[in-house]
């Protein structure tokens, strides 16, 4: 056998190129799709959610809620009107649409394991009225992990959310927890929007707002100022809980002034899940950031259509997607059995066509 004395032909690197093609094709071909772990939970807490949808819808086909086929193509009952006297701010129908998947109990799920949370621990929940279907997502992974959640819901919404005066966020919280689909519900709730007091709504939409809570017998948090309203959720989150216990996670839902203390924040944290959040000069320390800053994880479920994307779920679906459905319930893996074989034998061929002189091996004299 002679070693290479002159450079590779052409034709010899093409003939390896092809072949390397067809060596990745052929193990990305060989894949196979695996269940990621917690599986069998993730199935759970989105069936959980899918029946607490119907539950809402079914009752507002009871109350004589009229649906709007067009903005709400599904028939969920989960996208509200884009105006009503109790709406806070501008919202994006494409992220509400998308919030009414019930595989989003799913990445909730996946977000609580990824941050420690296990049975029986506390977690702070901030919601808002704004992605009701959100709001029944997390609390679904939260019941099917069997967590203890301490909710403070604001009872506002931003445009296509839960913003019907005569059926808010806390009416169809209120009435999944008499039905036993769920078991929790918010201690407290505030009116949310600027400020966390409705200083973008009417003084009529603001007293609706209170009659909502008022009729739902949830503790009113309106404090003068968000710094008020703030510290009041931080006491009412730290005396439902024993004085040696502490939180597993905090899950932000929605951007309700009295969580995340100013939309800059957002900035810094990120969506999905933030171990610890990154030292910033944070304008206004909501109650998110203030569990942050003690080391508490934080799940914050914001820029939907950006998460969607992260575990591979739907933007706006029609119709919706079966359980179970997208990347946070499966994986495509390698075989190694197949991938290191054709390494091995790829590695030999180049180094047989750099190394030995073929021409001269088979043509010598």
């Amino acid at each position: 056998m002679r070693w290479r004395s002159r450079r590779v032909s052409l034709g010899a690197l093409l003939l390896l190129a092809g072949l390397g093609l067809a060596a990745i094709a052929f193990v990305e071909l060989s894949t196979v799709r695996v269940k990621r772990p917690y599986y069998e939970d993730k199935v759970l807490a989105s069936e959980l959610a899918f029946k607490a949808a119907e539950v809402i819808r079914n009752a507002e086909s009871g109350e004589n809620i009229i649906v709007d086929p067009v903005a709400d193509p599904n028939g969920t009952g989960l996208i509200g009107d884009q105006f009503t006297i109790i709406t806070t701010d501008r919202g994006s129908l494409t992220a509400k649409l998308t919030t009414t998947n019930p595989n989003w109990a799913a990445v909730v799920v996946d977000m609580l394991r990824s941050a420690g949370v296990e049975s029986g621990d506390k977690v702070a929940v901030a919601y808002t009225g704004s992605m009701p279907g959100l709001n029944i997502a997390t609390l679904a992974a939260i019941e099917i992990i069997g967590a203890k959640p301490v909710i403070i819901s604001s009872v506002g919404a931003s445009m296509w959310g839960a913003n019907n005066p005569e059926f808010a966020w806390l009416d169809m919280e209120k009435l999944l927890y008499n039905r036993g689909v769920f078991h929790y519900r918010s201690a407290a709730a505030s009116i949310g929007g600027r400020g966390d007091r409705g200083g973008n709504v009417s003084p009529e939409g603001r007293q609706i707002i209170r009659d909502i809570i008022e009729r739902n017998d949830v503790l009113l948090i309106e404090e003068q100022t968000l710094d008020d309203a703030i510290e009041k959720r931080m006491e009412i989150y730290e005396k439902s809980i024993e004085a040696d216990d502490r939180y597993a996670a905090y899950i932000n839902v929605g951007g309700g002034l009295g969580s995340i203390g100013s939309a800059q924040n957002l900035v810094l944290v990120t969506p999905g899940v933030n171990r610890k959040i990154p030292i910033g000069n944070y304008p206004l320390k909501g109650a998110m950031i203030r569990f942050g800053e003690k080391g508490v994880p934080i799940i914050n479920l914001t820029k939907i259509t950006e998460l969607a994307r992260d575990y591979g779920l739907p933007i706006a679906p029609e119709p919706l997607p079966d359980i179970p459905h997208g990347d946070v319930y499966f994986e495509n893996r390698y075989r190694l059995s197949i991938a290191i074989p054709v390494l091995l034998i790829y590695t030999a061929l180049v180094f047989v066509a750099i190394r030995v002189d073929i021409y001269s091996v088979l043509f010598k004299k």
